[in-house]
């Protein structure tokens, strides 16, 4: 039954993706904020929108057949539209990049696994180059963003439900075939948080608000320390895409309220240390004596010193080849039981391209954190754009800091396709006029 509903959700989703990439439709929808009027939308921000609203969905075990036929659609429009390479960093380092991959590729003794980690990477990239030369207005740019909150939303809430409910199994059973995991959807949130933070300061309305508590709740309920590092550092970053030099105190907020959620909460407390700590005095009166070696990290730390070990000894600077430590996770023929994830991407760049793949990566993601800066700085008139840059910039830093715990690029259809949209939107608005009243 279960694998019927994926197949089912992949069918509807390539069918409604090769009307838009392939056919050319277009629709009719009604604004963000004033339901009584409506707009046209051309076939590329009809394809943006579905991609947008569906972004949270895996289709359970066709997950890379779904982000393969995302990438068929992409290259369609791509050679149907063309694109301008924009004057940004983030396209020559991600080129670089996607260069080195390429080489790392042919190199590869697991092609298989090699051309899958390829096409994670490569993914981000083509949505940019398409979602930038697509022709942008004010009107579609709020659209985006109320389809944005609401697919979060779906995925938060399906989490919240099945969790907390007496018909969480229930929902369980429906949404678990379609949805992306838990895992995946809390590395996601960081995005979820910025764009409702974005919509109460457009509307006022507490709803907005109360979403942002659930995204919050989550990880605290289920214990995922990652998700936590990751809201954290979004709502740091947000401090200082806004106030600059002055956010040191909301930065040092921030961090307390993390230090305070390991210190007074429960589950979160025993879920940090191998000891267990009864209460949050006990915690504070041993908290001297404590070392990194006291820090519970599920077994994270020897895999990553195995992995190192394996792959990047020896190969410190090319790597070992594309794909080979996914392989071998995959394979089970490693001493971690079941897992089949190193639940690091770094690790992961390194292990299979060396240090020059890191540096490259690295590379991307500060140009795209700056260039986003700068285009909400350079931008104070221009609404939309400047908000795409606040979400884009903010957004990718919280998700990349859950790349360190978790493997992100594995997620990539939910965890990277909002961020960069995003910067494609602030790509796309950033020369033009605000063209609808908020």
């Amino acid at each position: 039954m279960n694998t019927l509903i994926s197949l089912l959700a992949l069918l509807i989703i390539t069918a409604i993706g090769m009307q838009a990439s392939f056919f050319g439709k277009t629709a009719i929808v009604k604004s963000a904020f004033t339901p009584a009027l409506k707009f046209k939308v051309s076939s590329r921000q009809y394809f943006i929108m579905l991609l947008l609203a569906t972004g949270i969905i895996q289709a359970g075990g066709f997950s890379a057949l779904l982000l393969l036929i995302w990438i068929v659609f992409l290259l369609q429009l791509l050679i149907k539209y063309g694109t301008n390479f924009s004057a940004s960093w983030v396209f020559f380092f991600y080129s670089l990049y996607l260069s080195w991959l390429v080489i790392s590729l042919i190199q590869t003794p697991e092609t298989e696994y090699g051309f899958r980690t390829f096409a994670k990477y490569v993914f981000p990239f083509l949505l940019v180059l398409v979602v930038s030369k697509t022709p942008m207005t004010t009107a579609f740019f709020l659209k985006g963003l109320q389809v944005s909150f609401w697919a979060a939303m779906v995925a938060n809430l399906c989490i919240f439900i099945s969790l907390l409910l007496p018909i969480g199994g229930v929902t369980r059973v429906l949404t678990e075939p379609i949805l992306w995991y838990i895992a995946a959807i809390i590395d996601f949130n960081p995005f979820a948080i910025a764009v409702a933070l974005i919509l109460y300061r457009i509307t006022k309305k507490r709803m907005y608000l109360y979403a942002i508590l659930i995204c919050i709740a989550i990880p605290i309920i289920t214990s995922i320390r990652t998700g936590l590092v990751g809201i954290g550092v979004c709502l740091m970053m947000m401090s200082f895409f806004k106030y600059k030099v002055r956010a040191l105190p909301y930065i040092v907020i921030v961090v307390g309220l993390f230090i305070s959620a390991v210190v007074y909460i429960p589950n979160v407390r025993n879920k940090m240390f191998r000891q267990s700590f009864s209460n949050s005095e006990e915690l504070l009166k041993s908290s001297k004596n404590l070392t990194t070696d006291d820090i519970d990290a599920n077994g994270r730390f020897a895999m990553w010193e195995w992995s190192l070990d394996q792959y990047y000894k020896g190969n410190e600077i090319m790597g070992s080849g594309l794909g080979q430590l996914q392989a071998r996770f995959y394979s089970g023929k490693h001493p971690f039981s079941q897992i089949r994830i190193v639940h690091n991407d770094y690790v992961q760049i390194l292990c299979d391209t060396g240090l020059i793949g890191l540096v490259l990566y690295l590379l991307v993601i500060i140009s795209f954190v700056t260039h986003s800066f700068q285009m909400y700085n350079n931008t104070q008139n221009n609404f939309a754009a400047r908000t795409a840059a606040f979400i884009a910039g903010t957004s990718l830093c919280g998700i990349m800091a859950c790349a360190y715990t978790d493997n992100v690029i594995n997620y990539s259809l939910i965890t990277l396709t909002y961020s960069y949209v995003f910067f494609g939107f602030a790509l796309g608005l950033k020369n033009k006029k605000n063209d609808v009243l908020l």
